[in-house]
């Protein structure tokens, strides 16, 4: 999904439901997934929003809106339980977790 406004570009998709592109952290206590945005032929980097959607338990996650590694064509996000217990990879493909995310490119001269 595309659309532009005021000569801005704005662009959203989502990560695939209960995919294997989630990755196991190095400490196990959290997974990540780096997230492929080339379809929005960004000029440079955006401003990405994002969001956690799933079947079930990702009210009980923190890091869904951090944005890492940002750039015009991907970026990182890195998610664990709120208690800081272990978090596998299982856990988002079966619950289906994926990220819902916005990319909007704005001009720091308007």
């Amino acid at each position: 999904m595309s659309f532009i406004t005021q000569g801005r570009r704005t662009i959203a998709g989502r990560t695939k439901p209960g995919s294997t592109d989630w990755k196991q952290y190095r400490t196990g206590n959290g997974i990540y997934v780096d997230v492929d945005t080339t379809s929005g032929r960004f000029a440079g980097t955006p401003v990405y929003t994002t969001s956690i959607y799933g079947d079930s338990h990702h009210w009980a996650t923190v890091g869904a809106s951090s944005i890492y590694k940002a750039s015009a064509t991907m970026f990182r996000v890195y998610i664990r339980w709120v208690d800081g217990s272990p978090l596998i990879l299982e856990t988002a493909n079966n619950f289906k977790w994926h990220i819902n995310w916005v990319g909007k490119e704005i001009s720091l001269n308007a």
